[in-house]
């Protein structure tokens, strides 16, 4: 099958690395994959040159849009406005759409694309009835269970507002406060500068004048994600919302326990003091006390790891995120031949 992909830009984000990995394992299945990236390859800010070098050695990268029309399939990123989805007017009916957030579903509308896909319950709730629930895969590291996890806490993501790093530094604080040492991990980067930038790196700075040890990775390829995760005893994610979850889904891969607010795709994906733990909304003393106990109690930590490497090899593995797409691309081929 040829597999069209139209992306607005790559930058480095969950739905961008979703994408590309759809892709990748597409192509691993023997489907031709070509793409259209609307992001200049040399923007830093829309184009990640990590996720372009994966995208460019499983597809085959077209000037135009037009290029796509002829491809059995086109996948949308869910990020394109109307004017961009007019390109493929006429040919809408093998057009695929794939929800993640509400800022996509405010991005790009669903108009005109009527095979529409969410990446959780949850963003569905907001769709037409007829759209289909695929969540996110992801592939499966080989960690160790009991390995040596020197940082007490990380938060993962790109360092943006609705990622909740604000918060999460002040529970960092409230930690220390308590314990008197804390060493902590922020997995990712600014993905671009400006007063939240500044805000953000002005306390960091303060919390290790404090005695906080704290390192920050920046900006990383996808390949180095795990090996970071696998140095993390428990992942917060306090985020504003989550249209899925992704970074709660690959701690727990690596034998990481999750604290999270109970926003958005997040609920899905943790059973409460199952397979993580959902803290209540934007609370302060909750986070810092469900980590403390996590911290002290070692057998706790343990069980609720193992329970959440075992919900993502049941749910969330890329094979089971390609297979459900490619079942899905079959269907729309078949509906317009």
């Amino acid at each position: 099958m040829r597999i069209g992909f139209s992306l607005v830009d790559l930058a480095a984000g969950g739905a961008q690395t979703m994408l590309v990995q759809l892709a990748e394992g597409l192509a691993a299945r023997g489907h031709q994959i070509e793409c259209y990236l609307r992001s200049e390859a040399s923007s830093t800010v829309y184009t990640n040159p990590f996720l372009l070098n994966q995208l460019t050695n499983c597809s085959n990268l077209t000037s135009t849009p037009r290029s796509l029309i002829s491809c059995d399939v086109i996948q949308l990123d869910g990020y394109h406005s109307l004017k961009n989805k007019l390109p493929y007017f006429g040919v809408r009916d093998k057009c695929i759409e794939t929800y993640h957030s509400l800022y996509s579903i405010d991005r790009s509308r669903p108009l005109l694309i009527r095979n529409r896909v969410a990446v959780s319950q949850f963003i569905k709730t907001y769709l037409p009835p007829s759209t289909v629930v695929i969540p996110n895969g992801i592939s499966l590291p080989d960690i160790p269970l009991n390995g040596v996890r020197p940082f007490d806490v990380a938060i993962l993501g790109r360092i943006h507002p609705v990622k909740g790093h604000d918060f999460f530094l002040r529970v960092c604080d409230a930690l220390y406060q308590e314990l008197g040492f804390l060493n902590v991990l922020c997995i990712g980067g600014f993905s671009k500068t400006g007063p939240f930038t500044q805000k953000i790196m002005a306390e960091i700075d303060r919390l290790r004048s404090k005695g906080i040890n704290i390192h920050v990775t920046g900006v990383l390829p996808y390949s180095e994600v795990y090996a970071w995760l696998s140095k993390v005893k428990i992942l917060l994610a306090p985020s504003v919302e989550e249209g899925f979850g992704r970074m709660a889904i690959e701690a727990m891969a690596c034998y990481v326990p999750v604290v999270a607010n109970p926003v958005g795709g997040l609920k899905e994906i943790i059973l409460d003091r199952q397979t993580g733990f959902l803290a209540r909304l934007d609370n302060l003393v909750s986070f810092r006390d469900i980590t403390l106990e996590l911290l002290k109690n070692t057998t706790l930590r343990l069980e609720i790891s193992r329970n959440g490497r075992h919900d993502v090899e049941s749910k969330y593995t890329i094979q089971q995120m390609v297979e459900a797409y490619e079942m899905f691309y079959q269907m729309v081929e078949g509906k317009n031949r």
